[in-house]
């Protein structure tokens, strides 16, 4: 399929703001173009605030299937590091510049252009094709969770359902992901005066040592692919102003990523052993903070992967590599949730959450192409 449909379509979105909790005007775009362009029957859910979700449907007369298109439809701030206007698309040989062109709303419109060709055909389908946009999945995926009351709510789940993601993964198809947990760590210590610190515990040493015992015992594991990884994003202190007085408090925020295989109960007692073994003084708590996700993983012979994995290497040549994410999705909520079999597939994109993000033209033909060609084969009659 020749791109300049979705690449007009592209520059219409790209024009929108869309940055997490202020999706509202996308939504509406979005929810209009499937409206008046595509006939479908539209609901535009209110999530909080400005953050809106959008969804799309065209009913068949049977109810065996879903096949489920889409993804999220806000994007990260732009860094004042731009040299061009990013919500302005901008082409430069086989590449089109601007915030969201990458991740993820050349997807989108690459999905859109294919449905609007089915439309175009008059094409009948044995399943239920939707079509959905979730807000603020660059932050804590509050459009997701919200997706998944309503399909509680409605019990629109079928039998057979595929979420196919518009992400930007085409050399690879994603079919699984890390969890991801975000811990605060607090230590309490005993202050005193800072001229005879052994009479005190100081909770900055506390933390300093059980940090550094901490990545003793992970980061050889993490090199080793025995586990996911962690960082330490905070670190800081009771400490207000000069004063000769042993810090008595200490807090940092730690993300952990979760291999399928891991528990976030396990690492939280394992923390506790350290801290016990490597520390001695002083208390830690360790509290649960937002987000978090649980890890997903779909087998690769898993049907539908297996259907699209086919297609693609039969009719097109093409063999992405399925891989795990190591980075977290609304497809991790979707699929823990309610048991949607999601992967991440999309045009080519580069560089993004960056001020050089692109998506390549070539990939936005080719992944039409091939989109277009697995509908067709899977879900008309």
């Amino acid at each position: 399929m020749k791109a300049d449909n979705c690449i007009a379509l592209l520059q219409q979105m790209v024009a929108i703001p869309s940055e997490s909790q202020n999706e509202q005007a996308f939504a509406e775009f979005l929810a209009n173009y499937l409206r008046e362009e595509l006939s479908m029957e539209t609901q535009l859910q209110h999530v909080d605030g400005k953050s809106y979700n959008v969804i799309g449907r065209w009913n068949s007369s049977t109810h065996g299937k879903k096949l489920i298109l889409g993804g999220h439809i806000d994007t990260v701030p732009p860094t004042p590091r731009w040299e061009t206007n990013p919500y302005q698309l901008c082409t430069r040989g086989d590449e089109l510049h601007g915030l969201g062109a990458a991740d993820m709303k050349g997807g989108l419109a690459a999905q859109l252009t294919v449905l609007r060709r089915f439309k175009e055909e008059n094409a009948s389908f044995d399943a239920d094709i939707e079509f959905v946009g979730l807000s603020d999945e660059e932050r804590h995926s509050i459009g997701a969770h919200a997706y998944v009351k309503l399909m509680q709510q409605q019990n629109a789940l079928r039998n057979k359902n595929f979420f196919l993601m518009g992400e930007p993964h085409f050399d690879n198809i994603v079919i699984g992901a890390t969890g991801k947990a975000l811990l605060s760590l607090h230590i309490q210590g005993k202050d005193g005066h800072a001229s005879t610190p052994e009479k005190g515990i100081n909770a900055i040493d506390c933390m300093a040592r059980f940090l550094t015992a901490v990545q003793e015992k992970y980061m050889p594991l993490y090199a080793n692919g025995v586990c996911a990884s962690y960082c330490c994003l905070e670190i800081e202190s009771d400490y207000a102003g000069y004063s000769l007085t042993i810090p008595s408090k200490c807090s940092a925020l730690m993300n952990k990523q979760l291999f399928p295989t891991e528990s976030i109960d396990s690492f939280i007692d394992d923390l506790q052993r350290i801290y016990a073994e490597r520390v001695c003084v002083g208390n830690l708590t360790i509290c649960r903070e937002i987000p978090s996700y649980p890890a997903y993983q779909l087998s690769p012979e898993q049907s539908d992967v297996q259907r699209l994995t086919s297609l693609l290497r039969k009719q097109f040549g093409h063999a992405p590599e399925l891989r795990i994410n190591q980075s977290v999705s609304d497809g991790n909520i979707l699929y823990n949730e309610l048991r949607i079999p999601t992967v991440l597939f999309g045009p080519h994109g580069v560089a993004f959450h960056t001020e050089c993000e692109y998506v390549k033209i070539s990939s936005l033909s080719q992944y039409m192409d091939e989109l277009y060609a697995f509908i067709k084969q899977e879900y008309t009659r």
